[in-house]
């Protein structure tokens, strides 16, 4: 598996879950045949089998975290927050469970479009609110998920809760076709109110400031290094309702990345492409 473009999800966390589902084939194509595992079947590994005898191994011993991340490992993979469940078990024992939890929804959020939910406010319901208010005061990437985990179970969206709602919406309208790369064999009558929508929106929210020009640029890298997608062409329409000077006081006033995303909306303006590579 690799990273999905999350702001909680990081290199670590996948090569955790890459590194489980490697060793848990191992170990389970080294279990002897005689094992009763294999009664029934053709003694040959599947990803299939691998992912049931992870499931089996954790039940067994909880404390099992090859298992326990294989396991999550193929939730994720099928796109599914199921994992969140063992995740929250281990929370009781481990603080950076609670981290773990935000970072594999988010990615799995990323990579089918679904919301987490309920699935991961019956997860965050286990860990418990004690905890949680507990570890929005221990600061680093725990503090921030713990923050995130209590916005989210607070009401709020999990978009907002992890600080992604206008990125969010800016992904969306980035996804809106130009008139020139419609396909004019598909019928889009009931897709056109939803793009005019996410569009409308996008111009509404892309005000004269800073961190709403950071977020359409991090939402168009997002296209161009995690799908291969070109979105130059929405990308410079929605920067056009922006003048060109309030951008070079913005990109003035600010340095970093924050800079190097404003120079980089500068270049997009001025009828540069767009590199999948981060801003230089």
């Amino acid at each position: 598996m690799a990273r999905a473009g999350g702001v909680f999800e990081d290199d670590a966390l996948v090569d955790r879950v890459n590194l489980a589902l490697q060793n848990m084939w191992s170990r389970l194509d080294s279990l002897p045949r005689s094992d009763e595992f294999w009664s029934g079947t053709n003694n040959r590994t599947t990803w299939y089998k691998v992912d049931e005898f992870a499931q089996r191994c954790v039940v067994r011993d909880s404390s099992d975290e090859t298992a326990r991340w294989a396991a999550v490992g193929f939730w994720m993979h099928a796109g599914s927050f199921g994992g969140l469940q063992l995740l929250a078990e281990d929370a009781a024992v481990r603080d950076d469970a609670v981290y773990d939890l935000i970072a594999v929804a988010e990615w799995v959020w990323l990579e089918v479009g679904v919301d987490p939910g309920p699935h991961l406010e019956r997860a965050l319901a286990r860990v418990g609110s004690s905890v949680l208010q507990r570890l929005t005061q221990s600061g680093g990437r725990v503090g921030r998920a713990a923050v995130a985990a209590s916005v989210f179970l607070a009401g709020e969206s999990f978009t907002e809760a992890i600080g992604r709602q206008h990125w969010n919406m800016f992904l969306h309208a980035l996804a809106v076709p130009m008139p020139h790369d419609r396909d004019p064999s598909v019928v889009r009558e009931a897709l056109a109110a939803a793009e005019e929508q996410w569009l409308a929106t996008a111009q509404q929210c892309l005000s004269n400031d800073a961190s709403s020009v950071v977020d359409l640029m991090d939402a168009a890298q997002w296209w161009a290094v995690h799908r291969d997608y070109d979105v130059v062409g929405r990308l410079r329409e929605l920067l056009g309702a922006l003048s060109r000077d309030s951008l070079e006081l913005m990109a003035g006033d600010h340095d970093g990345e924050t800079a190097a995303s404003l120079r980089a909306a500068l270049l997009v303006l001025d009828g540069h492409g767009f590199s999948s590579r981060r801003y230089p």
